[in-house]
């Protein structure tokens, strides 16, 4: 766990994808955990893009300050996702 002012600063980018070592870079994750965790289904595991950085750094949020497991980060992630959907269905109605 990295504390946040430690990390790289980094532009978003809709459009980009990155490789695995500038992701490590950019969240301060290892290359393994992150392998791990699309192996464990809490990343995708075709794409690593801006979406994958700010799933990471929720990850490390959850775990450093909450204390959860990977069972709680699936869950969570999960409900985030669907609030996320439900967001954009929203949205679409207006």
């Amino acid at each position: 766990m990295t504390p946040e002012n430690d990390l790289p600063i980094y532009e978003p980018d809709e459009q980009a994808t990155y490789t695995l070592d500038m992701v490590a870079e950019i969240t301060g994750v290892s290359s393994q955990t992150i392998l791990h965790y699309q192996e464990e289904g809490l990343l995708p595991s075709s794409h690593l893009n801006d979406e994958t950085v700010r799933t990471l750094r929720r990850i490390d949020h959850l775990q450093g300050e909450l204390g959860c497991n990977e069972s709680g980060l699936r869950l969570i992630l999960n409900l985030m996702d669907e609030v996320e959907r439900l967001r954009e269905e929203l949205r679409a109605r207006r």
